[in-house]
């Protein structure tokens, strides 16, 4: 946690440099990889990633396990752990989403800035994408209405991972395509995301 603490207050320190600065988030979070094991061959970050995409957007309740936060607490503490850079960009973007929501004020920009540094990251250490990418790389897109970049991730999302219930409502609520709107609204009616009225 106090790793995530650093980037928000380093974030906030340099944010009056942004005008001048190519890419304020790329920066930050290169100077923090810099500092952290990068370890191509350790998938504890991906997984991790994983089980908080599977726990907290693929369930149709929205919430971590015990376990699980305990698991990212270890994690993020823990000066053995590699990869830690993606996991605090991560936490950067969701902490940045959450405000956002809270205080009802969109920051389009930013949020595309770090999913698109998530994006290339990830492929970078892992050669993939967690799921949870794939979802937060189309909720961007959908701030800049662009449906065919909104297409492209959806349908690369859903091949990589076809079992994917945000990705499919994506596809039936952004494209207004019928093939997961009969799952959707029976077999998936109870899951938190689905507002699908018949």
């Amino acid at each position: 946690m106090s790793k995530y603490i650093f980037v928000v207050s380093l974030f906030l320190t340099s944010t009056i440099f942004a005008q001048t600065k190519k890419n304020i988030i790329e920066e930050t979070f290169d100077n923090i990889k810099s500092k952290t094991k990068v370890d191509k061959s350790d998938s504890t970050c991906f997984n991790l990633t994983q089980k908080m995409y599977d726990e907290v957007l693929q369930n149709e309740i929205s919430e971590f396990k015990k376990s699980t936060s305990e698991e990212i607490n270890e994690f993020q503490k823990n000066r053995k752990s590699k990869n830690t850079y993606l996991f605090t960009a991560l936490m950067f973007y969701q902490e940045i989403i959450t405000k956002s929501a809270e205080q009802k004020a969109l920051k389009p920009e930013l949020q595309r800035d770090i999913v698109n540094y998530l994006e290339k990251e990830f492929l970078n250490v892992y050669n993939k994408m967690p799921t949870i990418i794939y979802v937060y790389k189309v909720e961007t897109l959908k701030l800049f209405e662009d449906k065919a970049e909104l297409k492209k991730y959806i349908d690369e999302g859903l091949k990589n991972y076809p079992n994917s219930i945000p990705l499919k409502y994506f596809s039936y609520k952004y494209l207004n395509e019928q093939t997961y709107k009969e799952e959707l609204m029976i077999l998936n009616k109870k899951h938190w995301l689905v507002n699908i009225e018949e």
